[in-house]
């Protein structure tokens, strides 16, 4: 498996929702990856911290440290914050790498093995937890924080690796239901104390709303609206016609994405008949604010294409070109 794959699929694991209102909840979520080549495993290990949906840890492998990522991170959370999870992440690494080690039949060349922890507190303070395992990418194994209860993945080969390492668990006696039960403890009053740092992760940012217009094909054009800059990330986002919400198949919707200033963006766009603008505006809803914004006036200028240049246009930059 290559490096980049691996980093790659760091990266990437952490799904983000679509606009619209969905029940409050707070998260902390962990990516924790080691690696192996030819048989040895590596001594350094890949970390990342998730905190609300936004990036805020990230592991330096040069200084082996936790450092914070994004200004509101480092100003909101204070020095010790990065000291208490350099520690816990190094035993975390530690944890993996014997487990890594101990997986019989690897291959020569390069593999991994990486977990994802969350734990969540929801709108009505109820509590939830999760572990997934994964090897090679593939996840294999996962457990229910609460209830201690394992799954695991279909296959042969899944199953085969997550009773050869469930068996290697229980000879070591630290992974007992009360280990178990302090993980999800730990990350919790992690959570719970991150979220009573500081009005910072609480905060409400007005989103920013800029709407244009482009030339999709003879006689129609392409109207997007874009937000930017808000907090926190759920929001509603749709066209409307004469003042009635267009139908969802008639819109492209991009995902919510985190910015490193600690706020999010998304988009919405449709297709109308050139010379009815005035007719269509995007509606925002975010955190009991609302808004309407109408497509402006002007020339219309023509749609980029996707394989053009990263600096000619918004969507090559964020790779989204919506309804191309």
């Amino acid at each position: 498996m290559e490096l980049g794959r691996v980093l790659l699929f760091l990266a990437s694991i952490f799904p983000f929702a679509r606009p619209g209102a969905a029940a409050e909840l707070h998260s902390l979520r962990y990516n924790v990856t080691v690696l192996s080549r030819d048989g040895s495993v590596q001594s350094g290990f890949l970390a990342e911290g998730h905190l609300d949906g936004q990036p805020f840890l990230l592991y330096d492998r040069q200084k082996c440290r936790a450092r914070p990522q994004g200004q509101w991170a480092e100003d909101v959370l204070g020095a010790k914050t990065w000291d208490t999870e350099t520690g816990d992440l190094t035993e975390n690494g530690k944890d993996l790498r014997m487990t890594l080690a101990h997986i019989k039949g690897q291959k020569g060349g390069l593999h991994s093995l990486q977990e994802i922890k969350v734990c969540e507190i929801h709108e009505d303070n109820s509590t939830g937890g999760l572990r997934h395992f994964y090897y090679d990418g593939e996840l294999f194994l996962s457990q229910n924080l609460e209830t201690q209860k394992w799954t695991v993945a279909q296959s042969s080969k899944a199953q085969t690796l997550a009773l050869n390492i469930r068996n290697f668990w229980k000879e070591d006696t630290t992974k007992t239901k009360t280990h178990y039960r302090a993980v999800q403890a730990d990350c919790l009053k992690k959570l719970q104390r991150y979220l009573e740092s500081g009005v910072a992760i609480r905060r409400t940012v007005t989103p920013r709303v800029n709407v244009t217009h482009s030339e999709a094909s003879e006689g129609n054009i392409t109207v997007t609206c874009r937000a930017s800059g808000f907090y926190p990330r759920n929001i509603a986002l749709t066209w409307r016609q004469d003042g009635v919400s267009l139908n969802h198949d008639a819109q492209q919707w991009g995902d919510v994405l985190p910015d490193r200033n600690g706020t999010y963006r998304t988009w919405v766009a449709t297709i109308i008949c050139q010379g009815e603008e005035q007719r269509f505006a995007c509606y925002m809803e975010h955190s009991g604010n609302h808004s309407t914004h109408p497509v402006p006036s002007g020339k219309v200028h023509s749609i980029c294409s996707c394989c053009c240049c990263c600096c000619c246009c918004y969507f090559c930059y964020y790779s989204l070109c919506p309804l191309l």
